[in-house]
């Protein structure tokens, strides 16, 4: 029997290394990127309403294995983000903002004009904003034909008489027939100097104040010849919790209507105390009720990318899987995804499907506003 020549050998061996080393690459192209290379470090500052948000497992876990990202995320006010100088923000080597607030977004695009070379925003999620109450207080206001009942759902129809004939004139609870309710009317909230929350309550009044369409956004002369009201609205509640996340908690923990009959905050703040199993579902939906502003105004969350490197954290939170964490577990509303929101995964909650808004104010009108609540001479 004749043996196999030396060289048929050889080139033999040879195929045979080539076919190994091309099937290892072919497994390791056709795996998920779960390299044992360390992931890009993003730091981000944002609101403090998407704390609980970044630090969930689930969402970590797929910004490593899939994207090779992970964030290193600050809670800061939305309007302090953006209004840290250029030289500050390349200072602490940040890579994104995330302020809770497309006007922010404009102001800070209005004073970082060409800084940031690969500067790039996209609005990933959003929450309206809303009006928590009680169900006296409620009763009360439905019966002086400021809110309606819809169905389950309940909507502020008559925020401008709320303000003007309500708050300004120091009406009070029990004098309106919330009998068991005690103090001046006036609407809490977060501190608009401080949180976006607050602020955004603030812009929404602003415009109800402005102008006589509601659903017309104030000019510059319109927002300066309401500032003074404003001003006075502002200064009518009070002592203010300074984060959204804390400030919410805060009106639940202490007796809800009980401490603040009225009180604003973002739709997703009891949607996520819900989800999550934080709070007894019976128990909130004996003691709170969601009232929507009508019109309200949406609190949108663009991701500030101020290079690259964050330019691929906005493509990762567009995750399909991401961004059912955020709805179904955090209750933020995809910006993304048509349809995506479904308010029957919350059959205990009275949330509204479709929701009447009015824009936010430009940049200019954004600033007037923000100035005068934090200096009451500004607001002359």
């Amino acid at each position: 029997m004749r043996l196999p020549s030396v060289r048929f050998l050889i080139g033999l061996a040879t195929v045979l290394v080539v076919c190994v080393v091309a099937a290892v690459l072919w497994v390791r192209a056709d795996r998920p990127a779960t390299s044992s290379a360390a992931p890009t470090v993003v730091r981000c500052l944002g609101g403090s309403e998407k704390s609980e948000l970044m630090a969930d497992a689930a969402i970590t876990r797929i910004l490593r294995n899939k994207y090779r990202l992970e964030v290193d995320f600050q809670p800061l006010g939305s309007y302090d983000q953006v209004q840290l100088s250029s030289d500050d923000l390349k200072a602490r080597h940040l890579d994104c903002l995330w302020p809770a607030s497309a006007s922010a977004q404009s102001v800070f695009e209005a004073q970082h004009q060409r800084a940031f070379p690969d500067y790039r925003a996209e609005n990933l999620l959003q929450s309206p904003e809303v009006i928590y109450a009680g169900p006296r207080g409620t009763e009360s206001l439905m019966k002086r034909g400021l809110v309606e009942q819809r169905g389950n759902r309940y909507y502020l129809v008559d925020m401008k008489s709320l303000l003007l004939e309500h708050v300004l004139k120091k009406q009070t609870w029990d004098g309106i027939g919330a009998a068991e309710l005690r103090g001046p009317i006036t609407v809490a909230s977060t501190d608009a100097a401080k949180s976006n929350s607050g602020f955004v309550l603030a812009q929404l009044q602003l415009s109800i104040i402005a102008t006589d369409d509601v659903y017309q956004a104030p000019n510059l002369t319109q927002a300066r010849n309401a500032l003074p009201t404003m001003r006075a609205v502002y200064d009518a509640q009070g002592l203010q919790a300074r984060s959204s996340d804390s400030g919410f908690r805060e009106w639940l923990t202490q007796g809800g209507e009980f401490k603040s009959p009225l009180y604003a905050g973002y739709e997703n703040q009891l949607i996520q105390l819900v989800a999550r199993g934080d709070v007894n579902t019976a128990s909130v939906l004996r003691n709170v009720r969601l009232l929507y502003p009508d019109p309200t105004i949406y609190s949108d969350h663009p991701l500030l990318a101020l290079n690259t490197t964050a330019a691929r954290l906005i493509e990762a939170m567009k995750d399909p899987e991401i961004q059912t964490i955020a709805w179904k577990t955090y209750g933020f509303r995809s910006a993304l995804q048509v349809g995506a929101n479904e308010v029957a995964d919350f059959p205990d909650l009275a949330l509204a499907e479709q929701i009447r808004t009015t824009p936010a104010p430009a940049a200019d009108v954004t600033l007037a506003l923000l100035n005068c609540i934090k200096d009451a001479k500004t607001c002359q």
